[in-house]
């Protein structure tokens, strides 16, 4: 099947899924956890000692790109893999995804370069390279063969790739507190923060009922911009389905790695988002 026939069959896929990514089914993480518990974290001295400014003792970011609207203009990437097998031929199987995601809050426009190959991700072992703009309500989108689609108020679909976001993808955190670890990214001040299996949502991941989803991850919030600088995580799954692969072939099983990355030299500045190439 050409790329030409087969990315409205992956769209159709994509734009499915996504709806589905807010069900509880769909985010329920089944986990024998390796994220640390409130009880394993450093002594009350070491995180009174190294605790984040007032306000952030607790906090909340679900989804992860929460509290971006609330600056000028922002740009962050999310990136992904998996390596595993089909559970029921043990055949190999992976993906991987690479997605930008650059917003101007000002001027009411968005632009997502989204990639991603394998079939472990998508109906079909292809490697499919989207873009999608929004300016307001009007979408444009620029599918793998580059031609382009406007869609004028957002009727016909296109909406799918330009307002595609980490939330949809990575999921977030519902409750997480400050382990006592801090570290400077890009020259900003930022704290690791921990938290329980329960408060994850990751709707990357597809469980059934005899699904295992065992996940470790690595969560840093900047508190001078309410924001997730980064966020990492590693998912041992079993008998699952990922990402827009197709729900009703065979479960895999095996290693998914999710990062989610903020740029701050872009935090705050207003990008000039244009109508695509060729539209």
């Amino acid at each position: 099947m050409t790329h030409y026939k087969l990315w409205p069959i992956i769209m159709a896929g994509l734009a499915l899924v996504l709806v589905g990514c807010s069900s509880p089914k769909n985010n329920e993480v089944i986990a024998t956890p390796t994220i640390p518990s409130f009880e394993e974290v450093s002594t009350s001295i070491f995180l009174t000692q190294n605790a984040p400014p007032a306000g952030f003792s607790q906090v909340a970011f679900d989804p992860l790109d929460l509290h971006l609207s609330d600056h000028g203009g922002w740009v962050y990437q999310l990136t992904g893999s998996f390596d595993g097998i089909y559970d029921d031929s043990g055949q190999p199987v992976q993906g991987s995804l690479s997605i930008q995601v650059i917003g101007n809050e000002a001027g009411q426009t968005r632009r997502v370069l989204f990639e991603a190959s394998g079939q472990a991700f998508l109906i079909d072992d292809a490697i499919l390279t989207l873009e999608g703009v929004r300016f307001i309500n009007d979408y444009y989108l620029v599918d793998v063969n580059g031609q382009c689609t406007v869609d004028m108020g957002g009727q016909a679909g296109s909406a799918t790739i330009a307002d595609l976001s980490a939330g949809q993808v990575i999921g977030g955190v519902a409750r997480a507190v400050p382990n006592g670890h801090r570290m400077e990214i890009d020259g900003v001040p930022a704290w690791q923060y921990t938290f329980a299996p329960a408060d994850v949502r990751l709707p990357a991941v597809h469980t059934l009922a005899n699904s295992r989803v065992a996940l470790a991850a690595d969560l840093w919030i900047a508190p001078q911009y309410n924001a997730v600088l980064r966020y990492e995580v590693t998912v041992e799954v079993e008998r699952v389905h990922l990402l827009w692969a197709d729900q009703t072939a065979a479960t895999v099983s095996g290693t998914l790695y999710l990062r989610y990355d903020l740029s701050i030299p872009d935090l705050g500045i207003q990008p000039n988002i244009s109508v695509p190439h060729g539209c």
